[in-house]
């Protein structure tokens, strides 16, 4: 019996080969493109998960900062016994690296001895145990060790730090999980860090922050219980003692990424879009299943006449579709095994798709494949059990089965679905112009930036006295207006904080600034304007503890002019700043957060190295002469090291990739819903007008023009598309308002965004819906009225 069921099933697809086609493919894309957001989704909510301890694994906060004080943690796991381990991660460090031929600059982390023992980082070569015990033992990731080994093993070999006679040994290589919060490159101990950087031990003290603390809780501790013991700490060793009231607090590290590094409007919106296409795709498959199936109605009579059951009938149909949907499903899988490299490439993942190592991914496939096998079988198979078999002998469907609002749902939920991605697309594209046109207020034509890469240089000595050269030759050409070093530049601003207390009467008794280190000219020649004072450049023995604070930190504290004004550092005793300038809110961050106070200091360094970038300023229309003139003298003074060099504002447009990439997701899935939209419609079309097929022939028998019947065929469907625009721009209006309140400055919605997405869906549809009518309405009316 199956092998006679499995004969029609081959025979049904031989004879309508474009249904199955169309069918099958539409139902794969939306598989595929589910399965790839789904995956997505997946590894953001199990960000984490690997860790065996994970559940009582806490992350301490100072107020709301994550950066904590150096001796804070060796505190708490001497006073508080709930306490059972604990770690830091010093995250400030790096320096020239090399093996062999090969070197780089990198981010060297340091960790207490048990963080392998917190984290349960999977290691492929050595083990957790004593892995960065030894003095100089390190521990690399598999894609550090990759990068200096190849393939070859990477266990016991050493890097040479700097140029020096100092070296550290692979203990151990891990493969990190992407779904983790802790990414490294290479770890070693506190002890090594402070032998190599001495600065480290004098900056771990109750007032600098520059760690992140873990912490391990015993099984069963109540949090309750632990916090005044932290309180405590607080009370007898913050400065000033006795005085402090930083609220210290412990943060469940499993709630880490979603609440602080996750962007959860955008996995919300990703799970919604996956779960749409995917609902548009099973309808879809679902009804071009039911539309075949009703149009065999004289193949059903016929089988009837010669005794074919109910059960009969219904298992035929049933083995049919559930074998449509498993070669739907084959090729969602293949398409995703294909799509999940481009998806991978646009947002910087390393996803896989592996059902065998995520059972996750096996029962979602099942419930696919039953979903789309059951339901579309049992209606078709329903309505041919219950047809009169004179009416399936005669090929006509049931008047039972006119479509109306129930049938038409399905269309007007997907083009719903449609439009409110389209209209996304329009909204994000404009934000992101928005965004990049708004005026930075810092010259980012002329500006361009030079990194110092001190760590490419074995004699810093020479090489500063060299780069010193550079600047004074380059502002001497008629093509560059000014140079300036210094230690940040937009979108490269530390996060460095202190709090300040001002000496005059203020709104404030202190505020928290945001700290920024800078040489001579700084602002002139980045082209921020001066609002008030001056900016760095007046001579350097004017400039000694002084400090130009931006518009913003100038209104907080409620000052109207620089002149006369000074802050002190930390405490009111503390170290005096005289407020010499104030310059305009120019921007350093991305448009999507509101302007912080900011502070530059002025600083002067014997060691041009020291500064991490040479900021050149080009004469109006010189900056390609400008450009070529620093690569020249670049070669010729620095020839050990390659020139890394870009535009000011290149940092700053770096903020907004993530957005980018959402533009093209949501570009991509747009087109994707209207297609899939189109293709029920196109199901639903080709239904009504073989059940019309009479009705319109009698009409043109009576002189119907083919305008006039298109014009009919046509209103039918396109009301409900317009119903789907009704609906959705409520939804989409209010959807992306509350998007844009994530937005520090934020573009304004506009009317014609929402147009442009109803007449692109409209006009798609209606393209869509007019070639079925239109084969209708030219067909030979005499053919329609053959059967009656």
């Amino acid at each position: 019996m199956l092998k006679h069921h499995l004969f029609l099933f081959f025979r049904n697809i031989k004879k309508n080969k474009s249904i199955f086609l169309i069918n099958t493919v539409g139902l794969g894309i939306g598989i595929a493109s589910f399965l790839v957001l789904a995956v997505y989704v997946y590894n953001d909510l199990t960000y984490n998960h690997f860790n065996t301890n994970l559940s009582n694994i806490y992350r301490i906060r100072e107020g709301e900062s994550f950066q904590t004080k150096g001796p804070l943690l060796p505190k708490i796991l001497e006073d508080i016994p709930e306490v059972e381990n604990g770690t830091r991660v010093f995250d400030w460090d790096g320096y020239r690296l090399s093996y062999g031929e090969v070197a780089f600059e990198e981010n060297l982390k340091y960790v207490d001895n048990d963080f392998f023992s917190i984290f349960t980082f999977p290691f492929v070569e050595g083990s957790a145990i004593n892995a960065i015990q030894d003095k100089f033992g390190v521990v690399i990731s598999t894609d550090f060790a990759k990068k200096y080994f190849g393939d070859t093993p990477a266990l016991g070999k050493q890097f040479q730090v700097k140029f020096e006679d100092v070296f550290l040994t692979v203990n151990g290589v891990v493969d990190i999980p992407r779904n983790s919060s802790i990414q490294f490159d290479i770890v070693a101990s506190y002890e090594t860090g402070e032998t190599i950087s001495p600065w480290i031990k004098e900056a771990h003290d109750w007032y600098n922050t520059f760690s992140e603390s873990y912490v391990l809780l015993a099984q069963g501790t109540d949090l309750k219980d632990v916090k005044p013991k932290l309180q405590t700490i607080v009370t007898e060793n913050f400065l000033p003692v006795g005085k402090n009231e930083t609220d210290l607090n412990l943060f469940p590290f499993a709630d880490y990424h979603s609440t602080v590094e996750s962007n959860r409007t955008l996995i919300v919106i990703l799970a919604l879009v996956a779960l749409g296409i995917l609902g548009i795709a099973i309808v879809n498959f679902i009804n071009l299943t039911i539309t075949n199936s009703l149009t065999r109605t004289k193949e059903i009579g016929i089988k009837k006449v010669f005794g074919a059951t109910g059960n009969f009938l219904f298992r035929q149909i049933m083995t049919e579709s559930m074998l449509m949907g498993l070669g739907a499903l084959c090729l969602g899988i293949i398409l995703t095994l294909a799509l999940l490299p481009t998806f991978n490439g646009l947002f910087e993942t390393n996803l896989s798709f592996n059902p065998w190592e995520n059972p996750f991914l096996i029962y979602v496939l099942l419930g696919i494949w039953l979903i789309v096998g059951i339901f579309s079988g049992i209606v078709p198979s329903l309505v041919w059990a219950r047809g009169k078999l004179v009416d399936s002998l005669q090929g006509k469907l049931s008047n039972q089965n006119k479509p109306g609002f129930s049938k038409y749902s399905s269309i007007v939920v997907q083009f719903v679905i449609a439009i409110v991605l389209i209209s996304g697309t329009f909204l994000i594209r404009k934000q992101i112009n928005y965004m990049i046109d708004k005026d930075p207020k810092f010259d980012s034509q002329n500006s361009i930036v030079a990194q110092t890469d001190y760590w490419q240089y074995k004699n810093l000595e020479a090489a500063s006295q060299n780069l010193e050269i550079i600047s004074k030759e380059l502002e001497a050409t008629p093509y560059v207006a000014t140079t300036s070093f210094t230690g940040s530049i937009p979108g490269d601003y530390d996060e460095n904080y202190n709090t300040f207390y001002p000496e005059a009467k203020s709104s404030l008794p202190n505020i928290g600034l945001r700290k920024s280190y800078v040489g001579k000219n700084y602002f002139k020649t980045m082209g921020i304007s001066v609002l008030s004072g001056h900016g760095f450049d007046q001579p350097p023995t004017s400039l000694k503890n002084t400090v130009v604070l931006n518009r913003t930190a100038m209104n907080k504290l409620g000052f109207e002019k620089a002149e006369g004004q000074i802050i002190r550092e930390s405490s009111e005793s503390g170290q005096p700043y005289r407020i010499i300038g104030v310059i305009d809110d120019f921007s350093y961050q991305g448009s999507q957060h509101e302007t912080q106070p900011l502070a530059h200091f002025y600083s002067e360094r014997e060691n041009f190295m020291d500064w991490d970038y040479l900021v050149v300023r080009a004469e109006k229309g010189a900056s390609s002469a400008a450009v070529r003139l620093l690569q020249e003298k670049w070669k010729d003074l620095l020839p050990e090291g390659s020139l890394t060099h870009f535009f000011a504002d290149n940092k700053l447009n770096a903020y907004y990739t993530e957005y980018k990439r959402v533009n093209t997701l949501i570009t991509c899935f747009s087109a994707l819903a209207i297609i899939l939209s189109c293709i029920g419609l196109f199901a639903l079309a080709s239904y009504a007008m073989a059940r019309r097929t009479k009705e319109i022939g009698i009409r043109k028998v009576n002189g119907a023009t083919i305008t006039q019947i298109l014009s009919l065929l046509n209103k039918d469907f396109l009301k409900w598309v317009v119903l789907a625009f009704l609906i959705a721009v409520p939804l989409a209006w209010y959807g992306l308002e509350k998007w844009l309140e994530g937005f520090a400055y934020k573009t304004t919605m506009s009317w014609w965004i929402f147009a442009l997405a109803g007449l692109i869906t409209l006009s798609i549809a209606l393209l869509t819906v007019s070639w079925q009518s239109f084969r209708a309405a030219t067909a030979n009316p005499v053919e329609a009225l053959r059967e009656e």
